[in-house]
């Protein structure tokens, strides 16, 4: 098993650079600097990584609830290349959770976890990041 990199969306702590300050600081690289892109990228990356935000794009979510034909009801929870719909079990009073991905990247990159434990990789030692 190889090791994954974990970026925590809100590392623990305060942030070393407020959101103001950020901005101010990109701004004037940006106005300012005669660097190549890839530097001035480079830079703008260390600066978000100041504020303690990771620089990866965030997904739209969208969530519903809508009834079965029998009448309960369904929530469906729509992430882009996924969808995770949650129903009573047809057969009994249990949950029901199916999760269903797109493409082979999707379920590539899926964590699954119950109750603090992964049961769908890519959670690192075994648990939930």
């Amino acid at each position: 098993m190889t090791d994954a990199t974990i970026t925590w969306l809100h590392p623990p702590g305060p942030p070393a650079l407020s959101d103001a300050a950020a901005l101010n600081d990109i701004h004037a690289l940006l106005t300012t600097s005669t660097d190549d892109p890839p530097v001035v990228l480079g830079d703008i990356g260390q600066i978000l990584a100041r504020t303690g935000r990771p620089m990866v794009r965030g997904r739209d979510i969208y969530a519903s609830v809508t009834e079965s034909p029998t009448g309960w009801p369904v929530a469906c929870v729509d992430a882009e290349g996924t969808t995770v719909t949650v129903r009573q079990d047809p057969g009994g009073p249990g949950l029901q959770v199916e999760i269903t991905t797109r493409t082979a990247a999707e379920h590539d990159a899926l964590t699954v976890t119950l109750d603090g434990r992964c049961l769908h990789h890519p959670c690192p030692g075994g648990h939930a990041a």
